[in-house]
């Protein structure tokens, strides 16, 4: 009877014991997590300019061409008149041509010879390519010019006297862009209406019949 009461009370004894420690279990510390990596430290980023659309390569509109010409007449191998010219793209597909044709000479005990012929086209593309255009324009012109020939320009006319002419130009050419800013072409060329007139008689011819060759040269801007 002994034994047992003793055994009774061990055992409750051992029981409130472990009672009491499961709270202190519940509340034993957690191992805390392993610290996070160090962020590595990025490089310094210099703010830029907004990019600006590629511009494309092959639109002409609102470059401007400085060009010289060389005028064959019905020959390809001998020149007959050179021209400055200027080539401002309106559009893509439309140009404006002006072109300078001054000529002056003087030989010893002799009248000088000059004239002076401005003109301006205008250019309308008719076929673009990768890098060639063919163009076809039509515009107007005025010259005037002493002693350029010893005969008279007019039947009837005065050799001496001053030259007055007034022609509408048509041209038909191709120019090939080698690059964007550099460019060559050919074209024929004529006079569709002509109004000459030195001294007192004048004469007008409009004709389909007689071309001239002219090569050009040009160099763009951007």
């Amino acid at each position: 009877m002994t034994r047992t009461r003793i055994s009774i009370v061990a055992s409750t004894a051992l029981a409130s014991l472990l009672i009491s420690a499961v709270p202190a279990l519940a509340q034993a510390p957690v191992a805390p997590p392993p610290p996070a990596p160090a962020p590595e430290a990025s490089s310094a980023v210099m703010p830029t300019a907004p990019l600006m659309p590629a511009r494309i390569s092959d639109d002409m509109t609102g470059s401007v061409g400085l060009g010289v010409g060389v005028d064959a007449g019905t020959s390809l191998i001998i020149p007959a008149t050179g021209n400055l010219m200027l080539k401002y793209w309106m559009s893509d597909v439309m140009a404006l041509v002006p072109r300078l044709e001054f000529l002056y000479s003087k030989t010893k005990d002799a009248d000088a010879r000059w004239q002076l012929a401005p003109q301006v086209l205008a250019s309308f593309v008719l076929l673009k390519g990768a890098s060639t255009r063919l163009s076809a324009g039509a515009g107007f012109g005025f010259g005037i010019g002493k002693n350029l020939s010893a005969t008279p320009i007019v039947a009837g006319g005065d050799a001496t006297a001053a030259q007055v002419q007034l022609f509408v130009p048509v041209e038909l050419g191709v120019e090939h862009f080698f690059t964007r800013w550099f460019a060559m072409g050919i074209a024929v060329n004529e006079h569709f209406i002509d109004f000459k007139k030195q001294g007192s008689p004048w004469n007008m011819t409009i004709m389909a019949n007689s071309v001239s060759y002219m090569g050009s040269l040009f160099f763009y801007t951007d």
